[in-house]
């Protein structure tokens, strides 16, 4: 599993983020899940391939939504890259889930199973998005389509992203901002998964600077992008100071070391060797010949 893909189900399998991106994708911000009202369930399952071993697929994130009497299997697939099979991979995902309820482990009624993919990548997705996109053939044999959900997390509009309630916002945000060519600057909503947000950020922006932001207990409860940054960018700064004297140090014993030659060389071509020895053990007096000799 990539370092990308793990940041993105950690923040996502929090049940407060996997019902915001629901309510704001599917629901246009309605608040139709809650959070409490989702139960995970097992989002893997086993194939035999052609050469009769078995094969474990797993998709990203399932949970079971349960309200009242409506229930239904959620997914969510993130794609850093358009992928031209997605639709069969969808319904392989998805016929998983219905072949489930018929276990004898399934309680209760059969329920639909939705799945969104959530897109990152830097362009439009340009692969299909349902069956007969893919398989033409299906509308020549009236036979069923099948649709699935895809939503390239970049080109939200601001109105969506706004309307994101969890952590999910700063995702979308920051990825909207990539998008335009803009620096990221952060908000001041309260973050409620530091420690997920950091791997996020520091996977996404491949600067470990993230992972050495330190925050008390207290800080977490309180914390947003716009502090996290600010700390980022004044340990930066820090370094970006204490490189800069290092460098003058050097350059300055550098430039010592220079003037001292010249000093040597215009003693030994004057043959004061009294005034070279007491020049090597007397800095006040090596001073006033550089002085003397306009070496300063």
């Amino acid at each position: 599993m990539g370092q990308k893909d793990l940041a993105q189900k950690l923040l996502e399998d929090h049940a407060d983020v996997f019902a915001d991106i629901f309510n704001v994708l599917l629901f246009q911000g309605k608040q139709i899940i809650c959070a409490d009202e989702l139960e995970k369930t097992a989002n893997e399952s086993q194939y035999k391939a052609d050469t009769n071993n078995l094969h474990e697929e797993r998709r990203d994130l399932l949970k079971l939504w349960i309200k009242g009497n409506n229930k239904a299997l959620l997914g969510i697939e993130n794609q850093m890259d358009a992928d031209d099979h997605m639709p069969i991979r969808i319904i392989g995902y998805d016929g998983v889930s219905y072949r489930s309820q018929l276990l004898k482990e399934w309680k209760g009624s059969y329920c639909p199973v939705i799945t969104l993919v959530l897109y990152y990548g830097d362009k439009s997705w340009n692969q299909p998005s349902a069956l007969a996109e893919e398989l033409p053939e299906i509308e020549k044999l009236h036979g069923s389509d099948y649709q699935f959900h895809v939503f390239h997390i970049p080109n939200l509009t601001d109105e969506q992203i706004q309307m994101f309630q969890s952590d999910f916002r700063i995702v979308a945000d920051f990825f909207a901002a990539q998008k335009r060519g803009q620096k990221y600057r952060g908000s001041r909503k309260k973050i409620r998964h530091v420690d997920e947000i950091l791997k996020f950020m520091k996977v996404f922006t491949d600067d470990d600077r993230f992972l050495k932001v330190t925050l008390d207990d207290k800080q977490k409860e309180d914390v947003n992008m716009c502090m996290i940054l600010d700390q980022i960018e004044e340990e930066g700064r820090q370094k970006g100071i204490a490189e800069g004297r290092k460098t003058g140090r050097e350059e300055g014993k550098k430039e010592g070391i220079l003037l001292l030659s010249d000093l040597i060389t215009i003693l030994m071509k004057q043959g004061k060797m009294e005034e070279l020895q007491r020049a090597a053990q007397d800095q006040a007096y090596c001073e006033q010949l550089l002085k003397e000799y306009q070496l300063l």
